[in-house]
């Protein structure tokens, strides 16, 4: 397969796009079914699933915003699909695979604030009342970040291991 450029799609490019797309086809089924189904018990008096519609930023810091949020996330996803297709030979799979799952739980979510103007929300922690309500793209979000923040400080430890 091949790009306009005439760059040969490779294996592991489809592979991430794939993860993308399941990952993007998996929390919008799973938005629209608990739409459907309204407040479920996962595990009494520890999860359930609640609908809140988030019409604001992370942990519903402020509201009304849509435009803003969606320029800026998309904004923040170019950079990094910007990063992964132009840095592709010097960048590892792991990374490659951990700002793939940034890139989806991103794209979910800017792509329901486009349709609906919010987030479903909908996983809830039950004896943690503080603890915000989330949503499948919030976690592989979540995951990718703390992924990749760990890459870069543990090569950043290397190469200060290196200079002493």
């Amino acid at each position: 397969m091949e790009s306009k450029k005439g760059k040969k799609l490779t294996k592991e490019t489809i592979g991430l796009i794939g993860i993308v797309a399941i990952i993007i086809l998996v929390d919008q089924a799973l938005k629209i079914w608990v739409q459907i189904a309204g407040e479920i018990t996962i595990i009494p008096e520890f999860l359930k699933f609640q609908v809140n519609q988030n019409t604001g930023s992370a942990y519903g810091i402020g509201s009304n915003s849509t435009l803003m949020y969606v320029a800026t996330h998309i904004v923040i996803l170019g950079v990094i699909f910007k990063f992964i297709a132009t840095q592709n030979e010097f960048v590892d799979r792991k990374l490659k695979v951990f700002l793939s799952l940034i890139l989806a739980g991103g794209i979910s979510n800017v792509l329901e604030r486009v349709v609906r103007g919010y987030v479903t929300q909908f996983i809830k922690f039950q004896q943690i009342p503080t603890f915000p309500i989330f949503n499948i793209a919030d976690l592989f979000v979540l995951m990718g970040w703390i992924a990749v923040a760990g890459i870069f400080a543990s090569f950043t430890v290397k190469e200060w291991r290196k200079k002493k």
